[in-house]
């Protein structure tokens, strides 16, 4: 019923009308009700006057209680603070009323007099920028204050203050290795500020940011104290590895020329203690690995054997080590299948002379690089030459590495896309315009698309591509009660939100329009089962099929 209500929902209040009076009002009314509060409930809308909670939040025995009874209505914030001087809130009524975002500076100001680190913490439930004069007491107390209220602490905007007003640098790494990978890009900025600091006091003095780069993770005084020590180190610091979260922040010169110093061993054992300690290790990969590309550093096995981990989605960063390991390559190889950009990188570094026709050189290919190669050589993407490759294909089915290089291409054509496998289909849908549309249709992409992610991520996919327009794509959705889900799944104003409204709202409007009375009774029973597509469901309905 909720797709059919969310359809309904799209209708002027005369069409809405109509609807109830063909169909079960009742469970309709339901329907309709639930996806309005869901909407109200996303924007974060709550009805009502502002009520004084005091009472039921003082009878409150947990944090929990205290944020349900503060959730049943606005609050009176004046009459919040009033209750409040006249006789302090407890340690459990205060971190509920300081986790409410609406909560005025005044209010918070007073709950944290005197500072108190279990109700500061609470700050973070609010997912937006605290107050300035919660920073300092927050960093004096290291120890009693929660990473996630760090983590809004150190913020770009006062990342230097901090790192120069800091007396214990090592409590801050700490802090800093608990992030957790939603949280990876404060991790990053956190080390480019410490770069910045380091580039402005060490410059490019070669044996300073090795020493800095082995001593900076546990050293137990201030950053400007660290500089002035590493200034003038001698080479032969023992044989401690250099953390390269450090060393990627220095000049590109003094980054290649330490990393050339290394041998295999050394190298590949400093990547991996350099976070041995991080919680997010994975993603942390990804930027010192760019800083090593930008950096001028040599493609070299070690580093290729370490990004096989990294969660990075720069392509000129994995590009770069294609031909260093093998295990790397056939990693690289298998994700070039559907990842265009990626493919075209790395073919565009290994260029492959043509020797015989397309079609000869198409067939002699182990995997999409190589395709990728002779096509970049033979042909550009706007005259591929389609006639004779379909011909070589029902002559003999051409593989599947050169059928997904081919499925990017302007133009492909369709008897060549449903050659794809489902699965690989699925991937490639975003790519182009006939592989998005054949992945909609076909029977084993919706089993797939169905049993692993919904219809609702392929059709995001294809949609956040632009490779169809929302036209397209509600003529080639199917069957029609997802593409109504879609749409009823998505509630909130965002332009991609009300584009899939129009459209949808578009057809349904003009169904109704040609339609006599009965044309919700009928949309309502042959929704359910009903195998094609929202447009073709209209058709029928409209036709009384």
């Amino acid at each position: 019923m909720l797709p059919l209500a969310w359809a309904v929902s799209l209708m002027p209040s005369t069409e809405q009308s109509r609807a109830l009076a063909e169909v079960d009002a009742p469970a309709l009314n339901r329907a309709m009700a639930f996806i309005v509060e869901s909407e109200a409930h996303y924007r974060g809308e709550r009805p009502g006057i502002p009520t004084d909670p005091t009472a039921a939040l003082r009878a409150a025995r947990t944090v929990l209680d205290g944020d349900a009874s503060l959730a049943a209505a606005p609050v009176d914030w004046p009459a919040v603070a009033d209750a409040h001087e006249r006789e302090p809130f407890g340690r459990i009524h205060r971190r509920s009323l300081i986790a409410r975002r609406d909560c005025p500076d005044d209010v918070t100001a007073a709950l944290l007099t005197p500072w108190d680190p279990a109700v500061a913490n609470r700050l973070v439930a609010r997912q937006a920028e605290l107050p300035e004069w919660t920073w300092w007491p927050s960093l004096r107390r290291l120890g009693e204050t929660r990473p996630s209220l760090v983590r809004h602490v150190l913020t770009e905007r006062n990342l230097p203050a901090v790192l120069r007003a800091a007396t214990r640098i090592d409590l801050l790494v700490n802090v800093v290795n608990g992030y957790d990978h939603n949280h990876i890009r404060y991790g990053i900025a956190f080390w480019d500020a410490v770069g910045a600091m380091l580039r402005s006091r060490l410059g490019s003095d070669r044996r300073a940011w090795l020493a800095a780069a082995r001593r900076l993770p546990e050293h137990p005084g201030s950053l400007e104290g660290l500089c002035a020590r590493s200034s003038g180190a001698v080479e032969n610091s023992g044989r401690r590895l250099p953390d390269l979260r450090i060393l990627a922040q220095a000049p590109p010169e003094v980054l290649a020329a330490t990393v050339a110093r290394l041998d295999d061993e050394d190298l590949e054992h400093a990547m991996e203690e350099s976070l041995r300690d991080v919680d997010s290790r994975q993603e942390l990969r990804a930027p010192i690995l760019a800083r090593l590309r930008r950096g001028g550093v040599p493609d070299r096995a070690p580093i290729a054997r370490w990004v096989r981990y990294a969660r990075s989605g720069v392509h000129e960063d994995q590009a770069w080590l294609y031909g260093a390991d093998d295990e790397n390559d056939q990693r690289l190889s298998e994700w070039a299948r559907t990842n265009t950009e990626l493919c075209r990188l790395i073919a565009a570094r290994f260029p492959r002379a043509l020797t015989a026709d397309l079609v000869t050189e198409l067939r002699e290919c182990s995997g999409p690089i190589e395709a990728q190669a002779v096509l970049d050589s033979a042909c550009g993407d706007d005259t591929t030459p389609w006639s004779e490759l379909v011909r070589a294909h029902t002559a003999e089915p051409l593989s599947e590495p050169v059928l997904c290089v081919l499925a990017a291409r302007p133009g492909f054509p369709d008897v060549l896309a449903h050659a794809l496998p489902a699965r690989r289909l699925m991937l490639l849908a975003r790519r182009g315009a006939t592989a998005a549309r054949v992945a909609l249709t076909r029977p084993d992409c919706v089993y797939l698309a169905t049993r692993d992610f919904r219809w609702s991520g392929l059709v995001d996919r294809i949609r956040f591509a632009g490779v169809l327009t929302d036209e397209s794509v509600l003529r080639a959705f199917r069957p029609a009660r997802e593409a109504l889900d879609h749409g009823c799944r998505r509630p909130g104003n965002t332009p991609e939100n009300n584009a899939w409204r129009a459209v949808c709202a578009k057809h349904l409007e003009q169904a109704a329009a040609r339609t006599g009375p009965g044309f919700w009774h009928g949309l309502a029973e042959r929704l359910p089962d009903f195998e094609g597509s929202l447009p073709e469901l209209l058709v029928r309905s409209r036709d009384g099929e």
